[in-house]
């Protein structure tokens, strides 16, 4: 009697995570249901792939987010981040345009994934070689980010050079076979992060720094960098968002 009952309570236990699992894609159908209610062109296949693009470079942010929540910490600046690694990428490719042409682009992009791992691991260190609450520290820099776009920019907007434009357009508006090559990138990224999450010590030491961080210490595992290089996955995923958005 007792082995059945545990049994069923297993069952019961079992069947309630995974309703847990699947309540935000329950959420997301009733979404989707309401919006095909509200106007029947909301499930339309371009519209569906419009919203689908425009939310890759969210996803993308989304993925570095799940390696900073999964090391136990949180990251508030990301937005004002996105906006400093964007200006920086379009003010060096606006410099670079007139000498080096078209070349400015991936010069560009190259730069911005440094500037935006650089900015993660900053975030890092001061977590945790300052040992600040995450909380305060990504709120601190979410100002100091935004405050220097601003001052960069005189508070105004910062175009592209006309010359690079057409040029750039494609990594936003193109295409393969129909698939818009922002959502390949997120395609990708998210694999590699998976990969990373998943099948790597890394990715094993970082969810067990996120479950119990003191159970993760005494055996062994360096919490701080850890969490450090969460933060660089989480600025290299900005970074990488800032290439695919500044089109």
């Amino acid at each position: 009697m007792t082995t059945a009952t545990t049994t069923l309570a297993s069952v019961d236990e079992g069947i309630k995570f995974r309703w847990a699992e699947l309540a935000p894609f329950i959420a997301l159908a009733v979404i989707v249901v309401l919006g095909v209610l509200v106007n029947p062109n909301f499930a339309a296949p371009t519209n569906i792939l419009n919203v689908v693009t425009r939310s890759a470079f969210i996803a993308i942010i989304a993925l570095g987010a799940t390696f900073v929540i999964s090391s136990g910490g949180l990251d508030l600046s990301v937005g004002s981040m996105l906006a400093f690694v964007t200006g920086i990428m379009i003010m060096a490719m606006n410099y670079l345009a007139p000498g080096f042409g078209t070349w400015a682009i991936p010069m560009g992009a190259v730069l911005a994934l440094v500037v935006g791992s650089l900015c993660g691991l900053f975030n890092g260190l001061i977590i945790t070689v300052g040992r600040i609450e995450p909380f305060i520290v990504t709120l601190g820099t979410m100002g100091i980010f935004r405050a220097l776009i601003t001052f960069m920019t005189n508070g105004g907007s910062l175009p592209i050079d006309r010359s690079l434009r057409e040029a750039y357009r494609p990594v936003y508006f193109g295409n393969i076979v129909g698939i818009p090559y922002p959502v390949l990138i997120t395609a990708v990224i998210v694999l590699l992060g998976a990969f990373l999450l998943y099948k790597t010590k890394y990715g094993r030491r970082l969810t067990s720094t996120g479950s119990n961080v003191e159970v993760a210490r005494f055996s062994g595992v360096n919490v701080a960098r850890v969490r450090t290089i969460a933060y660089g996955v989480q600025g290299f995923c900005v970074a990488v968002a800032a290439i695919c958005y500044v089109p």
